[in-house]
């Protein structure tokens, strides 16, 4: 899972007297089961937080939203290097305040109450898609959809509502998600969250 990485920014929340701290630092490794990371210059205020084997929440901040997960402390700030636990059974990711959207060509299936079809998704994004269709729909119109994603990321299924017809295109569609399964979402900003980075580092 290529979503946390060396130089990223991430932010640790711990309760604090009556209320919750947020400690900004910086990744600085990345291993298989914890995360290396550098405090920052006023953590000794905070040094009694910060203690092996205490829990805390992590939130690391990227393009495409942010990636959040509980954790505990593996070894303090005041020892050679200090860690945090990466249980990436735990990691959620979340769709940033500006909408997620990536422009990606994929095989759509929609079955409708005029049948069953064979389209493509031409835009993807965390609060719905756009795709092209012969087949004429209607605003309001409910589709049972399933997303054919390329390599291992499998299929997606959801329930979209068709909320616009383009006024120019009139085979070009932009639908609402309508039900969702939280997995499903996982799945589909994971693979929203590669496309991207495969596009910025081509």
């Amino acid at each position: 899972m290529d979503l946390i990485n060396q130089g990223q920014k991430i932010a640790l929340y711990f309760p604090k007297d009556d209320k919750m701290v947020e400690m900004s630092c910086w990744i600085e490794n990345v291993l298989d089961d914890r995360i290396e990371i550098v405090p920052p210059q006023y953590f000794m205020r905070y040094i009694q937080y910060l203690q092996v084997g205490m829990e805390l929440t992590a939130k690391v901040y990227t393009r495409m939203g942010t990636v959040d997960f509980n954790t505990i402390i593996i070894s303090s700030p005041m020892e050679d290097a200090f860690q945090i636990e990466l249980d990436y059974n735990s990691v959620k990711l979340t769709d940033g305040g500006n909408l997620a959207v990536i422009s990606a060509i994929e095989d759509l299936d929609v079955v409708s109450r005029k049948g069953h079809f064979k389209l493509k998704t031409f835009e993807i994004s965390s609060r719905g898609i756009k795709f092209t269709s012969e087949e004429k729909f209607l605003v309001d119109d409910m589709l049972d959809c399933r997303l054919n994603l390329p390599k291992d990321y499998g299929t997606i299924d959801f329930k979209v509502t068709v909320s616009e017809i383009n006024p120019e295109y009139e085979n070009e569609y932009a639908a609402v998600y309508m039900t969702i399964t939280e997995p499903n979402m996982q799945n589909l900003l994971y693979y929203m969250h590669m496309y991207f980075n495969e596009e910025t580092t081509v």
